[in-house]
């Protein structure tokens, strides 16, 4: 036997290294017990073997040890049988080779039958365990492709209620900026109507230092505006406040949006109606003013008429009153 003795590892890889080299079960075997009684120092038994290849039955093992043995006692006889050794210690020789391969068939005989019958109820063990672990395997399978299959589903749920959530911050962003375009034309129509008042205020100061008796009548003219744009003007601010509020809800509750945007569009068609209401004020206004400015105008001819008048009779009074004088 060789002196040096392989590692488990090492063990292991040199039967890799024989499952190459035999491809016949039992030269395998025949292989492996040579390798564990030469070079590992260790007496084959059909167990270690069958351990190491995990090839065949037991009987595969079993018959290569025989066989091993066999090849071994002969080669122990050829070589005892050379022309410079003695008879008498080639005899001693054989007879010890003999009893040796007697006492380790022996041994191995007995140690296989003591552990052949565990052995097999302990493969027949590992057989139901293998069955029911194949059982576990092909459930574990159904249900990894059962929850395979659900996990696409909620994917595919996932990437519609995605979009939809997208669509939904489209339409969100599309309908601020349309409030936004409002509120700026609400500002605009309210720059509007002050530059009107402002004209207006400034046109009734003119008027008054012409027509002081018509005074009293145009500041009524001109507080009936006044409170007419205070009142389109609070009325536009409690607009602005229904619709921030609205976008506000709008905003919070995005999931709704297609029932808000409905609504939306009701609030942006009265909305057009108030503009389209206020734009018709506007004109009332811009009409009354014609017609104050026409009034005003009417009074200063009559005013320049009567102021004409009482010229003309001035040289007259101044007449009598010589003549009375000259009297």
């Amino acid at each position: 036997m060789s002196q040096s003795v392989l590692t488990e590892a090492q063990l292991y890889q040199a039967v890799e290294q024989l499952r190459t080299q035999h491809s016949n079960t039992l030269d395998l075997y025949k292989a492996v017990a040579a390798l564990l009684f030469f070079q590992y120092d260790s007496t084959p038994t059909t167990n270690r073997m069958y351990q190491l290849v995990r090839k065949g039955s037991m009987s595969a093992p079993a018959e290569a040890l025989r066989l091993f043995w066999k090849e071994l006692r002969e080669r122990s006889h050829v070589r005892m049988e050379q022309e410079d050794i003695p008879t008498a210690l080639t005899q001693s020789a054989g007879a010890w080779v003999a009893q040796l391969w007697e006492e380790s068939v022996k041994q191995a005989q007995e140690l296989t039958e003591e552990k052949n019958q565990a052995i097999y109820q302990q493969m027949a063990v590992n057989e139901e365990a293998r069955a029911l672990a194949l059982q576990h395997a092909e459930h574990a399978e159904q249900e990894t492709a059962k929850t395979q299959q659900r996990l696409v589903e909620w994917e595919q749920k996932y990437a519609a209620l995605f979009d939809e959530h997208q669509d939904a911050k489209l339409q969100i962003a599309t309908q601020k900026h349309q409030i936004e375009q409002l509120q700026i034309q609400k500002k605009e129509l309210h720059a509007d109507q002050l530059v009107l008042q402002s004209q207006h205020q400034q046109q009734l100061a003119l008027s008054e230092q012409r027509a002081a008796d018509m005074e009293k009548y145009a500041r009524l003219e001109i507080e009936r505006a006044r409170q007419d744009a205070q009142k389109a003007i609070q009325a536009e601010q409690q607009q602005k406040q229904q619709l921030q509020k609205q976008y506000a809800a709008l905003a919070q509750s995005h999931q709704e949006h297609q029932k808000e945007y409905v609504e939306l569009q009701q609030h942006h068609r009265y909305q057009s109606e108030l503009l389209q209401t206020l734009k018709a004020q506007h004109e009332q206004l811009e009409l009354k003013n014609q017609d104050l400015h026409v009034f005003l105008q009417k009074l200063q001819q009559q005013l320049a008429q009567s102021d004409m008048a009482q010229t003309a009779a001035r040289p007259s009074r101044l007449a009598q009153r010589r003549a009375k004088q000259n009297r």
